[in-house]
């Protein structure tokens, strides 16, 4: 039963991951459209290391199941700001709701504290393949469409697997890919001291996930994607070499550094990349290719960290270096570029 409804959840944050980013670049102009990607990807990373902290705190003193409850709680305000936001106007507008789209586009400039003309009304395209897969994968946008879904399923595979791995490596001081690998029916406790590990190296995404966000005012989206893109596979392949806990504990934290940095570059440039007419359809694409890596990382560790962890390893540098060449075929920097329909 738990099982079912943590798929269920697992299902709809995926769902909601996606349609926060697209949400938010509605209501945003395109000086500030990174904006939005920015504060769904650090919240998520923020809220990745409060559930660590919190679990370092309450895990082993009350157990899973009100850990479990606990870390539920924020749905509760979550769910009532989502009745006090207004639907999507571009939603509205080509559902036929024009007023009620002009009334969401007035409601957002008053949070906003901005003023709009009083006779601003909006308008929207007419098209029966207006936003269809067909027009995603038209000449014009085949390339980008499938080079980030490539690089997003290799980085959420990275992610999870990083996720899932991390606890399994810490409780059986794993260190370099040569280790005999753990009893599969054995079953052992997170120490404390595992918990902060986890804790700690949870706070590396924020880092990275802000690195990114700064590193792309300056430096723009392509080369720091392709540059951390490189690191990311080096930092996986030093992870063969054991020298101590205390480095493979220092590798793993920057993995996740660099791991969320790279996410967060994709990010960025996806609202870039796609003019609004496809933007929801190309960004569910992305996203979804995202979760299928997230089901493929998990169960790649579940799968081989207990045959041999070399594999695991062998796997991480695999898919890495498969989201690094991705980046290389990926040849639009997206920075300060207007977009037609935007």
């Amino acid at each position: 039963i738990f099982l079912f409804w943590r798929s269920i959840t697992g299902a709809c944050i995926g769902a909601n991951f996606a349609t926060v980013v697209v949400y938010s670049t509605e209501f945003s102009p395109h000086a500030y459209r990174s904006v939005g990607p920015l504060i769904s990807i650090l919240g998520s990373y923020a809220s990745m290391f409060a559930v660590n902290l919190i679990g370092y705190f309450f895990l082993n003193s009350v157990g899973w199941r009100w850990l479990i409850i606990i870390i539920t709680l924020p749905a509760i305000p979550a769910y009532i700001l989502l009745l006090v936001m207004p639907e999507s106007p571009r939603y509205l507008c080509v559902s036929g709701q024009v007023d009620r789209a002009n009334s969401a586009i007035r409601f957002m400039a008053k949070l906003n504290k901005k003023e709009i003309p009083e006779n601003l009304t909006v308008y929207c395209h007419q098209g029966q393949e207006l936003g269809s897969f067909k027009q995603v994968m038209s000449a014009e946008h085949r390339k980008p469409a499938i080079t980030l879904s490539v690089m997003y399923f290799c980085n959420i595979f990275i992610e999870t697997g990083v996720l899932v791995f991390l606890p399994l490596a810490f409780m059986t001081s794993f260190c370099g890919s040569d280790g005999k690998p753990p009893d599969r029916g054995r079953c052992d406790t997170l120490s404390q001291d595992d918990l902060w590990k986890l804790t700690i190296s949870a706070l590396g995404s924020i880092v990275g996930c802000t690195a990114a966000f700064i590193v792309g005012i300056y430096l723009g989206r392509l080369k720091p994607l392709r540059v951390s893109g490189a690191i990311q596979v080096v930092v996986f392949l030093s992870m063969f070499i054991c020298i101590s806990n205390a480095v493979t504990f220092g590798i793993v934290t920057a993995i996740k550094i660099i791991n969320a940095f790279v996410c967060m570059m994709i990010w960025l440039i996806v609202p870039e990349t796609f003019p609004t007419v496809i933007r929801n359809t190309a960004t569910g694409i992305i996203n979804s290719s995202g979760k299928c890596g997230a089901v493929a990382g998990t169960a790649m560790v579940y799968l081989l960290f207990y045959v041999s962890p070399r594999g695991v390893i062998s796997c991480f540098v695999v898919i890495a270096a498969v989201s690094f060449v991705s980046s290389l075929i990926f040849d639009k920097e997206t920075n300060d570029v207007p977009l037609t329909e935007t």
